[in-house]
């Protein structure tokens, strides 16, 4: 394996796209400190979200394919993707609901249902169009989650803005260095994630 093509690969694990509603928290509770006092509330949080947009959702898939239900658990077939979408889209709207029925914190409530958005629209293109990356979908949605943020950071919140957009082009270029998506796939991604931030925002007020 080359070296590019190594780095490649942690990059597609570390910022793959169960993980982003996690980073989206972390970053919640970091850019507004005084918002958010306790530790041990903020760990149960950080927890919870971990848990119903990632746990779940990962061990589901791995079980698929330890099953050989799906041919591999990189998902790169398009029907291998159907279940998966929708056992993850049942994951994350159990998270929204849960949260929204617990009048919880209004921008991690925003933050999964924005989530949910990108999950259906991204299962509605794959199942009519084409494979849309899930890896730029993610990544956008967390450009769009960041940006919304800004107003509302009680640091300077540029440089984490900078970072997640560099983060979403390596992750776009990682992708595409694997082969295991298009340019117009990988283009689509980031355009999914980005406007079900918008929709959302349009949708839930916090």
């Amino acid at each position: 394996m080359k070296a590019k093509e190594f780095f490649a690969h942690i990059i597609s694990i570390v910022f793959q796209p169960l993980l982003m509603p996690l980073l989206g928290t972390f970053y919640l509770l970091y850019s507004n400190p005084f918002s958010y006092p306790d530790p041990g509330e903020n760990f149960m949080l950080l927890l919870r979200v971990a848990l119903l947009t990632f746990f779940f959702p990962a061990v589901f898939v791995g079980l698929m394919s330890a099953l050989k239900f799906i041919g591999s658990i990189s998902l790169r077939d398009r029907q291998d993707r159907v279940v998966p979408y929708i056992a993850t889209m049942a994951f994350y709207i159990w998270a929204f609901y849960v949260f929204y029925s617990e009048s919880f914190n209004g921008m991690v409530t925003f933050l999964l249902l924005a989530s949910c958005i990108s999950i259906v629209l991204a299962f509605l293109i794959n199942i009519l169009f084409l494979k849309v990356s899930m890896h730029t979908t993610a990544a956008g949605g967390m450009v769009a989650f960041f940006l919304l943020l800004i107003p509302f950071s009680q640091y300077n919140a540029l440089w984490p803005f900078l970072t997640i957009i560099l983060i979403a082009g390596l992750v776009g270029t990682s992708r595409l260095i694997l082969s295991a998506h298009s340019k117009k796939e990988i283009y689509l991604g980031y355009l999914v994630g980005f406007m079900s931030f918008m929709i959302a925002m349009n949708i839930f007020h916090f």
